[in-house]
């Protein structure tokens, strides 16, 4: 039988999925997470099409439309693959470094190493000399091995797609020489990150069989850099709804256009950004209109933006299951739009002396809190100081966001606790559900045995206490260091198993700093690294996770993955920091005020005030009795709700609620006040066309062009962004560039952040330290 005839063969009996070219909406698969081959065997068995949740998750059927014949005898680990990784990872490590000083900032994902590696790899095969280089132990290479193929570009994306995960890293190195004015040292640095990519690559191994190899752990983030793989490798052209037009020739043109218009609201008319702010413009000096329908500091209840990357700023809508995205716009409605308000208006906390959205911490004079008046050499809280200065007051959407997170928190492991034996320990302990077309590629090729990384874990813990027992002047000590690896190695696994059905992460943050405040009190620095620490493991493990996901589809051998995944942590290890470290000692004025090219590390600066308020005195404040000992509740709420959930659907398990995600209704509003009301908005409503009613009424339209679209709206923003920046922000031609377009968002209440009340905050009664 021939290799075309084999694959033939194993997808029809994998499972049986409508032809692209005739769409049948009747014989789409079941949407919920039952295992899909599970789904297939009883389709077979009763012959009926089974209940589905018509458009609100993927199914097997999407992800086969997308689907590359295999080819096992394709080389991966090339010469060329190596080399254009490791500098195209540098590459982009150092622009993404860059770009995450600046306000506002760019984010360079991988998708732009994806579009710009095969043009490269295509030349290196038509330029590269086809020369053999023979090497000891009768071992050799080729400098060309041949056509650039899928399985050298997914490699080079897995790589990638690690290196570009740094940005807890760069965020780290600049709290720690800028704010925290410690600079402990790029090595030091290089260190601590080994320690904790090593860690990650080791998580991911152990766990490979219950993150990657499930059909149900469909991870949809990566769905739409496979349909851009498809679209440059397969010509295949079904014709669907009457649409004839190639995949190629479709990506071109929306990448084009989305390349084009991307300079209007970016350069020529930013309003087009946030111009669902109109109606506080037509007033600006109006408080309640900047507040309710303001972009910047209000609730942005008007839902229009004309920026692509403003629908994108909580993820992409085309690539996020539509109960995901319905999920988290319900959590927003109810908790920002019907909860906040009325507690802001009724100054609860004094929160209306201060803007309704704001991440800034306020002195009593309604300016931006000092941290650095308050604290010793040490940086250790000074009572004296405090007193004498102010008491630090904080918005009513930071705290919301604070209470949010901890509600995440006691939610996920609840869920994780009622969900263990299905979710969890069923796909470790028996590989054999795992039967989808994707493994029996991948079947035939060999593993690394488990114990290998165990092996991993133990030499990055061993990095790990070297750096926080290794010197006298350590930021943290080995107990805080290793209870930071447990929590974040213990919630690892169920923050990657909402990512993967959900494309959604929700962060942790708040419960890293509950433990390491009331642990280290009055310690903001250590508490820092407590937080970093954990969390670090966390996100390159689900970036980890999510690259070998990408393998496991493109049918890459999995030691290759996981080779990759571990010399791709040590490259963004040892480049990330070096990058980041070289920008701020060689740019004059970064990360102040008077930066060139607005480098003022916005970003970093919130997240410095964010751990001084809890590590300082959070422990006091935030204690029971302390001004907002409330937020502590919401572990108590966040631990009943799937609990409740869990309850429902086990009695009632065909209503509409079994399609409510707990997790998703407290994670999706903690969100705010990185984003306002209008990014909600726009980015349900362009869900709900795309991943709802096209993919509910039109699929075969669907799969052959919406992950496409998803891939090239966002491929053309990025590199025009990089464009913009380098060829005309930084060089000084937009300098003059000045009109009411390009002024009217940096004008008014809604940039100022007018509060309700006047700014001075009077000092509240039982207030003190």
């Amino acid at each position: 039988m021939s290799r075309s005839e084999n694959a033939s063969a194993e997808k029809d009996s994998a499972l049986k999925v409508p032809s692209s070219s005739e769409p049948n909406i009747g014989e789409e698969f079941p949407t919920d997470e039952k295992n899909l081959g599970d789904y297939a065997l009883a389709a077979v068995e009763s012959k009926n099409t089974l209940d589905t949740d018509d458009g609100f998750k993927f199914n097997e059927g999407d992800i086969m439309a997308i689907l590359i014949d295999d080819d096992e005898h394709l080389p991966s680990l090339t010469l060329r693959m190596w080399v254009m990784a490791v500098c195209l990872g540098a590459f982009i490590a150092g622009v993404d470094a860059f770009f995450n000083m600046r306000f506002p900032t760019i984010s360079i994902t991988v998708v732009v190493i994806q579009v710009i590696s095969w043009p490269l790899g295509q030349a290196w095969h038509y330029i590269v000399p086809a020369w053999t280089v023979t090497l000891p132990f009768d071992c050799s290479f080729s400098l060309n091995p041949g056509p650039f193929n899928y399985k050298e570009h997914t490699c080079i994306f897995i790589f990638c797609n690690v290196v570009i995960s740094a940005g807890l890293v760069n965020n780290l190195v600049i709290e720690d020489t800028k704010y925290f004015k410690k600079d402990i040292g790029i090595g030091r640095q290089i260190l601590f990150n080994m320690s904790c990519y090593i860690q990650s690559v080791g998580l991911v191994g152990i766990f490979r069989d219950v993150m990657i190899t499930p059909a149900e752990r469909v991870w949809p983030g990566v769905l739409s850099n496979i349909a851009l793989f498809k679209t440059i490798y397969s010509r295949d052209n079904p014709v669907v709804h009457g649409w004839k037009m190639p995949r190629y020739i479709f990506f071109v043109i929306v990448f084009l256009g989305s390349f084009v218009y991307y300079w209007f609201p970016d350069l020529i008319f930013p309003f087009f950004s946030t111009i669902g702010a109109w109606i506080s413009w037509c007033k600006p000096d109006s408080a309640a209109l900047s507040q309710v329908f303001g972009v910047k500091t209000g609730l942005g209840l008007f839902p229009l933006t004309l920026d692509w990357t403003q629908i994108t700023s909580i993820n992409n809508p085309l690539t996020t299951p539509f109960f995901a995205v319905a999920s988290m716009f319900v959590s927003f409605v109810f908790w920002i739009w019907i909860i906040m308000p009325g507690l802001y208006y009724q100054n609860h906390w004094e929160t209306a002396h201060m803007p309704i959205m704001s991440n800034s911490v306020f002195d009593m004079h309604g300016k931006q809190y000092n941290f650095s008046e308050i604290v010793d050499r040490n940086w250790q809280l000074d009572k004296q100081k405090f007193e004498s200065y102010s008491h630090a007051f904080m918005p009513v959407a930071f705290l919301m966001s604070l209470a949010l997170g901890i509600a995440v928190f006691s939610s996920l492991v609840v869920h994780t606790v009622l969900k263990f034996y299905s979710e969890i320990w069923l796909p470790w302990v028996n590989r054999s559900r795992h039967e989808d077309i994707f493994n029996k590629a991948v079947r035939h090729y060999k593993e690394f045995p488990k114990w290998i990384y165990f092996v991993m874990i133990a030499v990055g813990l061993g990095l790990g206490f070297a750096f926080s027992e290794g010197w006298d002047d350590s930021p943290i000590d080995a107990g805080g260091y290793f209870v930071s690896v447990l929590i974040g190695s213990t919630m690892f696994v169920p923050l990657s198993l909402l990512e993967a059905r959900a494309n959604t992460i929700v962060s942790l943050q708040s419960f890293f700093e509950i433990v390491s405040a009331n642990w280290y009190k009055g310690n903001a620095y250590t508490l820092l690294y407590f937080y970093s620490f954990g969390f670090s493991i966390i996100q390159h493990g689900m970036h980890m996770a999510q690259g070998a996901k990408m393998g496991h589809y493109m049918r890459v051998p999995p030691k290759h993955v996981m080779f990759l995944l571990l010399c791709g942590g040590i490259w963004a290890a040892l480049v990330s920091p070096s990058v980041t470290g070289y920008l701020l000692h060689h740019i004059d004025d970064i990360c102040t005020p008077h930066a060139r090219n607005n480098m003022v590390c916005r970003k970093q600066k919130t997240a410095f005030n964010t751990h001084s308020m809890w590590g300082l005195f959070g422990s006091e404040i935030f204690a029971p009795g302390g001004r907002y000992d409330w937020v502590l509740w919401f572990f108590l709420v966040g631990a009943l709700v799937p609990i409740v959930h869990f309850v429902w659907c086990k009695f009632r398990p065909n209503t509409w609620v079994r399609r409510f995600d707990p997790i998703l209704f407290f994670g999706g509003a903690a969100n705010i006040p990185g984003v306002t009301g209008y990014n909600f908005s726009c980015w349900f409503a362009t869900a709900a066309v795309f991943n709802y009613f096209i993919h509910r009424k039109y699929t075969s339209w669907w799969r052959k062009y919406n992950l496409v679209s998803s891939v090239a709206l966002d491929s053309g923003v990025a590199i025009a962004a990089i464009l913009i920046y380098f060829c005309v922000v930084y060089t000084g031609g937009s300098k003059n560039y000045s009109w009411w377009g390009t002024q009217v968002a940096k004008e008014g209440c809604d940039a100022q952040g007018c509060p309700h009340f006047s700014k001075i905050i009077p000092k509240p009664d039982g207030y003190e330290f």
